[in-house]
């Protein structure tokens, strides 16, 4: 039996031990699986429909709090801390929902992936009650902010070490590469416009997609193409602009790429003294 499976046994055994009654859900995995179920509904929408829901249930869901590994009906906040360090009233709002609307009507106005949504929930067969709905298979609840710290620490690593490698691969140097990168891709802008060429045979002009298919089929094959950087070298806007330029190319009066390349250059020196 492998580790995951030791682990997934293990959890299994947990649950197996809790009753029906004693199973949890936070406020945050709930709204997350009723976001899941209908993807085209925002939180707000979905909270407001919670809460009329709720108000109209016969029997309206107690709210629990998750503190010390554990679900309970009783706040976190203990009593000794309603007063400050000198004794006296702490008048202070505590960091937590005090209720149960307090907490759904939060869903509206908080980020989902705040610690207070996911410290707080109730008893998951009570909620879908209420609500009406079906919940997905119970799991452990266990807030993000309680997770074991050695997991974040070994993906914090993971992904420095990505970063680093990604550094690496762009600094790295292309041999020869301001030698030929111009030609290049001249050659590369005369294929593209030879197979676009209008005095080609009129059988194969719609065998040819147009620039904005051609980008989509392109996009398909970035993980091949630029797998550490995960997309195109440059916008996509001016790779649209590049393959337009491509394809229509011997449509134009110019089609001297030399002497395009030098047309560019002068644009791009008069912009510079118009900016200056």
């Amino acid at each position: 039996m492998s580790f995951d499976d030791s682990i997934q046994q293990l959890r299994n055994e947990q649950l197996a031990r809790q009753s029906d009654t004693e199973c949890f859900i936070s406020v945050k995995t709930l709204f997350e699986q009723l976001k899941q179920r209908y993807p085209d509904q925002s939180y707000n929408a979905l909270c407001l429909l919670a809460l009329k829901k709720y108000r109209n249930a016969e029997a309206q869901p107690s709210l629990y709090w998750f503190s010390d590994e554990r679900w309970s009906d009783i706040p976190p906040v203990a009593f000794f801390q309603l007063l400050d360090k000198h004794g006296a009233p702490n008048m202070g709002a505590p960091d937590y929902y005090h209720d149960a609307e307090a907490a759904l009507r939060a869903v509206s106005d908080d980020v989902m992936t705040t610690d207070k949504l996911a410290g707080c929930g109730f008893l998951r067969l009570e909620i879908a009650d209420a609500l009406g709905i079906t919940l997905d298979t119970a799991r452990l609840e266990v807030p993000v902010y309680v997770q074991d710290g050695a997991y974040l620490k070994a993906e914090n690593h993971a992904l420095k070490e990505e970063i680093e490698a990604l550094k690496k691969r762009l600094a790295a140097p292309i041999d020869k590469a301001e030698s030929y990168a111009a030609k290049r891709e001249e050659f590369l802008i005369a294929v593209i416009a030879s197979l676009y060429d209008k005095r080609r045979l009129a059988s194969s002009k719609d065998l040819l997609p147009k620039a904005p298919e051609l980008l989509r089929l392109v996009e398909r094959k970035v993980p091949l193409f630029w797998p550490a950087e995960g997309c195109f070298p440059m916008s996509e806007e001016q790779c649209l602009k590049n393959l337009r330029e491509a394809i229509s190319l011997l449509d134009r009066d110019v089609t001297d790429l030399q002497q395009l390349r030098a047309q560019k250059r002068q644009i791009q020196k008069s912009r510079k003294i118009r900016s200056t």
